[in-house]
């Protein structure tokens, strides 16, 4: 989950230096306050939201900070992101960054708070969202908190070995995709699509989905170098095929457990196989597909 997008990141190219001069002038009153810095982040997050933003509404871990950097690349409006935008959904996320004690001032989550807000009564809107293996995204969720704890000089909650890791990772599993949907909990109640209502090709790689004024592009990570860039770009209406930068996802001092696990970890069979029967896992991956992803999660 991802809280630590810069608000920088949500403007395109041209608003970034009016920005920062008006930043430089609020910062000695941001420091004193969390509240106060919680407000002017809202106030920001409003005025960009009237900007004509690219919105990018998504599971965390599915690829989308490439896409996002490529579109504030490929056009000239803000590129405005969010995970979760019902109340349920932040309150989860306000905890999990207060339990990992990585964000004293989650920044992100306050624009994602503005985000659901300035949504109201502002309809039509584009969105964009990735879908991914949600084992490998509760593999990839774990290895990140301890990253960003170490990247921000706490201690990690955890260090242990590999049985140590699957046993947290199975337990996200089970918290946040078998006894939660994302596109139930999240999208549906935001937008009213529903996205289970229609095939999904998973040889495409990618569908459309429409409902309640909300236009919904939704691409697999598993498929977005070969369908992204050009999936994307149409339906955003961007002259030609994003370029997608390869993100270094070993960069951190957490990079090598993470390696590690993914050579070497097995995850519970009954946690992976009940993953899998879920209807997200079942309406965006085909039998053959999910058995692969299943020998891998379980056999090493």
């Amino acid at each position: 989950m991802p809280t630590g997008v810069r608000f920088e990141e949500m403007m395109s190219r041209t608003s970034r230096t009016r920005l920062r001069s008006v930043r430089r002038l609020g910062r000695p009153l941001r420091r004193s306050s969390p509240a106060l810095d919680r407000a002017m982040t809202h106030r920001e997050t409003a005025y960009v939201m009237t900007q004509d933003p690219v919105m990018i509404f998504s599971m965390g871990k599915t690829g989308t900070s490439s896409i996002a950097e490529a579109l504030d690349e490929a056009t000239n409006r803000p590129v405005v992101k969010a995970h979760a935008l019902t109340q349920d959904g932040l309150d989860r996320r306000f905890a999990k960054a207060e339990r990992l004690g990585i964000h004293a001032r989650p920044r992100f989550l306050w624009q994602c708070e503005q985000i659901s807000r300035s949504l109201d009564g502002h309809k039509p809107w584009k969105l964009l969202c990735g879908v991914r293996d949600p084992v490998a995204v509760a593999v990839s969720d774990h290895f990140y908190g301890l990253a960003r704890q170490v990247e921000t000089g706490k201690q990690p909650w955890m260090t242990g070995g590999l049985d140590d890791h699957a046993l947290a990772i199975a337990k996200n599993i089970e918290e946040n995709f078998i006894d939660r949907d994302w596109f139930v909990d999240e999208l549906e109640v935001v937008t009213g699509i529903d996205a289970y209502s229609s095939e999904f090709s998973t040889t495409d790689g990618a569908t459309t989905l429409h409902g309640n004024g909300y236009c919904a592009l939704v691409v697999r990570m598993e498929n977005l170098e070969s369908v992204g860039p050009q999936a994307v770009a149409e339906h955003f209406q961007i002259g030609s095929p994003l370029a997608l930068a390869h993100r270094n996802q070993g960069r951190s001092s957490a990079a090598s457990p993470y390696r590690q696990f993914l050579s070497e970890g097995v995850l519970p069979q009954d946690t992976v196989s009940a993953a899998y029967r879920t209807p997200m896992a079942r309406h965006f991956y085909s039998a053959v597909e999910l058995d692969t992803f299943r020998q891998r999660w379980t056999e090493g």
